[in-house]
């Protein structure tokens, strides 16, 4: 394996003219001492040898196991595109009473029911200016199976519902729009009206839960998700209300988060080009990596990598001390035609059991910032820290291989397209390392 000898480079002068001005203010304040460095590049901070020669195998997997119960935020809308297919996002919620004791419009008079969703932002593919206008078909339909709050939902899980309908029409969504609000048919002011409920059992038994979801119309068919708050002041369902000897207008509140209220988000693909057209037919479950890797969220597909010949290069440098080792992972052309390429991959490393467990270099990143494995759209690359963990394996540890992610999969749509493995490509994954042995 091919080796070349780097020595630290020094800060340019802007970087040090900064740092000086900068250690005259704040010397005294020892959370700054890496100011400049992200001016450099890291394997600049070394001395030593660098290997980045090693073998690397990737493949692309389905991910058919994640979680989406209770999470804060929640996704709905449509994408498809020619590499990915088509993803749907639909949400599935209960109601729950915003107040302590039970609640009775017994002797009031219900006049519209309206549920509103607390809008984060948007994602499609096409970039929009801030006063576009999306025009999309929002679905209400109400539960027939109960939902539970201890119980954990999964992007492929369902919910059994009525045939009734409590909304379902065309809407204009504007970009600027915080709060989107849905008047629902009439048929539900039934579940309120000469009711009374004791608690949040009696009230959900009543009312199940809604599925929600979004179908993107017109110019914007099968090209737009919202993203959402559960936890919003603004989303919920609210009855609006007034007493029979008062005709002053009254609202209720029934909210779709806490302790009360379960809810989940529902993540469909389907996938009809290749490669990916393999998981759609079941005939494989995973794609090799040596041209192209695919990452998407939402209970879509993520990386499995493995170095095959790290274990023969640390038993040619067994007293090895790793100094700085790192992910670089081209973007391929071709993910410039699916929208914008997601902000973060996040590492894990796969333990005994099969299951994955953060990199311990993943958890210096969450004290100190370094782990990086942000989007460099200059470079149009993914960096990443992972000396630690290399660091254990060459000393010996178990190596079950990694496991690469889209950050905040649950909650963004943003996909990414990685170059493959191959080292023939022009830009290709690779693992960099610098280190120096010990006698």
């Amino acid at each position: 394996m091919n080796n070349k000898k780097i020595s630290i480079k020094a800060l340019v002068i802007s970087a040090i003219t900064l740092m000086t001005g900068f250690f005259l203010f704040t010397a005294c304040n020892p959370e700054d001492t890496d100011f400049g460095r992200d001016l450099t590049d890291p394997s600049a901070w070394y001395n030593g040898t660098l290997c980045d020669t090693l073998s690397i195998e990737a493949y692309t997997c389905r991910e058919d196991s994640m979680t989406t119960s209770n999470y804060l935020n929640g996704v709905i809308g449509m994408l498809q595109n020619s590499v990915f297919g088509k993803t749907e996002a639909t949400m599935f919620t209960q109601a729950a009473l915003s107040t302590t004791g039970g609640i009775s419009f017994e002797r009031d008079v219900v006049d519209s029911v309206v549920l509103s969703l607390a809008i984060t932002d948007y994602f499609s593919t096409d970039l929009k200016d801030s006063n576009y206008v999306y025009s999309a078909r929002m679905k209400v339909v109400p539960l027939a199976d109960p939902m539970y709050v201890d119980s954990t939902y999964y992007a492929c899980s369902d919910v059994q519902c009525l045939r009734m309908v409590y909304f379902d029409s065309s809407m204009r969504i504007s970009k600027k729009d915080t709060v989107v609000r849905m008047k629902l048919n009439p048929s539900i002011m039934s579940i309120f009206q000469n009711k009374s409920y004791a608690n949040n059992e009696d009230f959900q038994t009543a009312l199940r839960g809604f599925k929600i979801s979004l179908e993107p119309e017109g110019a914007d068919a099968d090209n737009m998700m919202m993203y959402f708050n559960y936890a919003a002041a603004a989303t919920g369902l609210t009855v609006h209300f007034h007493s029979d000897n008062d005709t002053v207008p009254l609202k209720y509140s029934f909210v779709f988060s806490g302790t009360s209220a379960a809810h989940f988000n529902g993540y469909r693909h389907t996938y009809t080009s290749a490669p990916l057209s393999a998981f759609e037919a079941n005939v494989n479950d995973s794609v090799a990596g040596t041209q192209k890797l695919y990452l998407q969220p939402l209970g879509g597909t993520f990386v499995k990598m493995r170095f095959p010949t790290l274990k023969q290069w640390s038993e040619q440098h067994p007293n090895a001390v790793i100094h700085h080792a790192q992910l670089i992972l081209p973007v391929d052309a071709s993910s410039d035609a699916i929208g914008e390429n997601a902000q973060r991959v996040l590492c894990y490393k796969y333990v005994e059991n099969g299951k994955v467990s953060l990199i311990p270099d993943m958890m210096d990143a969450l004290l100190s910032g370094g782990f990086d494995g942000g989007y460099n759209s200059d470079k149009r690359q993914y960096r990443m820290r992972i000396s630690r963990q290399i660091q254990q394996v060459v000393s010996g540890a178990p190596d079950y291989g990694l496991a690469l992610y889209i950050d905040a999969r649950r909650t963004s749509a943003k996909q990414t397209i990685l170059c493959g493995t191959d080292k023939a490509l022009p830009n290709h994954v690779k693992l960099e390392i610098i280190y120096s042995e010990t006698k």
